[in-house]
């Protein structure tokens, strides 16, 4: 099997190609667009997971160190011990309270608190950090009353144990000691603990604490986040839905655990919504730049072969005046193109006249030269006929005969590849009838059937009286009355105007191999049988081109008969 190769277009082939270009480039930014946002959000996790770390560690090491020193003054300081006792003077009780309370001072940090009360109220005091604030004093006293009917009511495994506490105003978690009655609680302020060095992170950063049941700390915050004590409590997978990493952590030796939160505008705005802004940005630009980019190599490129194409077809026409008007370009290279091939054009325009020129020379020497050669005995025979017609005495026939011969060889001498009126060309074929009946010794009838509306309608010399003359020379043998018919109409051919020419005798007609060699497009111009035929259709062909039909047959009843159709063109 033979392989066909397949055709393109250039343009259609950098179409495709850019397509693929620009396909390949936005899935690349798009997989970037992904691994960047991914990224981003990676770091801000390792970022939330350590500053969850430092949180939990400055945390539970201010727990173990208020632990500690919760159970060295329980356990082991002579002045809590003597406050214990009740066996004390009021000048010794204040002494030991004033010791206490220094220690106290001394350890407590800006957002803890150290309560002592106990179960028979002869002892009571309380020093809170730097973070509650001075307003708060009612209710930081209310918060020891509470927590101390909290103790007295409780089990006693509640204590030396790290308990969670939470009213209208604080959120603590506290570790307490008691010793023969008095109560040594230290607790922590979950709302006001914080580490300056996460203070200013714009906010990006949010860490609340949480047990079971509830949000521990800075719940507000939480609830414009849109975070519940349920989302802490699975730990959401980063998703581009969740516009927070969160990760949480359980505190050692309690039931409170801390949550880190860290939006993804950790660098400034939204993270997410930057990137895809960015993003888009990136794709709207590359977009534009490749479509600029194709349509101007689109152009450049394609420009060489559209004029090459364009100057093939002015080629084709042999016209060079459409290629010319459209050969304008600002680029020199492209003016180079157009200017040689418009030379190329000229050359072959004027190359393609010369050609034809010469060539309608040659058919125009050679078709005179078989129209003479073909009539050579006719002329012999008139001459014949006129020198008996002189030594018979028929001068009045004679006259006539000459009449007629002299307007036969005028007509004939016409040039033969321009076109006459039809009603000269009748007249031709009367001629050649008056000259046919005075030489001829048997009668023959011509009969016509003409449109005269296409008296003026211009047609090849010698069209139909070539007819006439090839059926009388080649039915001269026979014995019956020759008829020779003429039929002239106008008719549509293929949805087209033509006129339809009928040329028929009753005589032998033509022969098989004969008609095989008429009808068949190719012609020799140089056989020896029916030339006259033969050079009318080779005129034909070269007034007319391709369009005329002309087909020979023989009648049922007998007789040769040919149909020809010639364009009728403006004159129907």
């Amino acid at each position: 099997m033979k392989y066909q190769k397949k055709h393109y277009s250039i343009k259609a082939v950098l179409t495709r190609n850019l397509s693929i270009l620009i396909a390949t480039s936005l899935i690349s930014l798009i997989f970037f667009g992904i691994f960047s946002y991914r990224t981003g959000i990676q770091q801000i996790k390792e970022n939330n997971i350590s500053s969850l770390n430092v949180y939990a560690t400055t945390l539970q090491t201010e727990m173990k160190k208020l632990e500690d020193f919760t159970k060295d003054i329980c356990y082991s300081d002579t002045s809590y011990h003597l406050l214990s006792t009740n066996y004390y003077t009021s000048s010794q009780k204040i002494l030991y309270e004033g010791t206490l309370r220094k220690m106290l001072q001394s350890e407590v940090s800006p957002y803890s608190g150290l309560l002592v009360f106990s179960d028979t109220a002869a002892t009571s005091m309380y020093e809170y950090g730097s973070y509650f604030p001075n307003t708060y004093a009612r209710h930081c006293y209310e918060l020891k009353e509470e927590l101390k009917k909290y103790y007295l009511e409780a089990p006693p495994s509640s204590l030396e144990n790290w308990q969670t506490y939470s009213n209208d105003y604080f959120s603590v978690i506290m570790y307490t000691c008691q010793y023969n009655g008095l109560y040594l609680c230290s607790l922590i302020d979950l709302n006001f603990f914080a580490l300056e060095e996460y203070a200013s992170l714009d906010n990006s950063l949010h860490i609340c604490f949480f047990d079971h049941e509830q949000i521990l700390s800075n719940l507000e915050e939480m609830k414009l986040l849109g975070i519940s004590q349920n989302d802490l409590a699975k730990s959401p997978k980063v998703s581009f839905s969740q516009p927070q990493v969160i990760d949480t952590l359980a505190l050692k030796n309690s039931d409170v655990s801390i949550a880190c939160c860290m939006s993804v505008n950790y660098f400034g705005g939204s993270y997410f919504q930057i990137a895809i802004f960015c993003l888009a940005v990136m794709i709207v630009i590359f977009i534009i730049l490749s479509i600029f980019m194709y349509l101007s190599f689109r152009d450049i490129l394609s420009y060489p072969v559209t004029r090459i194409a364009s100057a093939a077809e002015s080629i084709g026409q042999n016209d060079i005046s459409s290629f010319i008007e459209c050969n304008e370009s600002n680029i020199l290279e492209f003016e180079e193109i157009n200017r040689a091939l418009a030379h190329l054009i000229s050359q072959k325009v004027e190359l393609e006249k010369l050609n034809q020129l010469e060539k309608y020379e040659k058919n125009h020497a050679m078709l005179q030269y078989f129209q003479l050669q073909t009539r050579s005995h006719f002329f012999i025979n008139c001459l014949k006929s006129l020198y008996n017609m002189l030594e018979l005495h028929e001068y009045e026939k004679m006259q006539r005969m000459i009449l007629a011969f002299s307007n036969h060889l005028r007509y004939i001498f016409h040039d033969n590849l321009k076109v006459v009126p039809l009603k000269y060309e009748l007249e031709e074929v009367n001629d050649y009838y008056n000259i046919i009946l005075m030489d001829r010794s048997k009668p023959i009838l011509l009969m016509q059937q003409n449109d005269n509306s296409l008296s003026d309608y211009q047609v090849p010399p010698l069209l139909i009286q070539t007819f006439l003359e090839n059926s009388v020379k080649y039915n001269a043998q026979s014995d019956k009355l020759l008829c020779f018919s003429i039929h002239i109409e106008k008719t549509f051919y293929n949805d087209k105007p033509y006129v339809l020419f009928k040329l028929s005798d009753n005589g032998v007609g033509y022969g098989k191999d004969m008609l095989d060699k008429l009808n068949c497009e190719e012609s020799d111009l140089y056989e020896d049988y029916h030339v006259g035929i033969t050079n009318l259709k080779k005129r034909i062909e070269l007034i007319y081109g391709t369009n005329y039909y002309i087909t020979f047959y023989n009648e049922p009843a007998g007789g040769a008969c040919t149909l020809i159709y010639l364009p009728l063109e403006d004159t129907i």
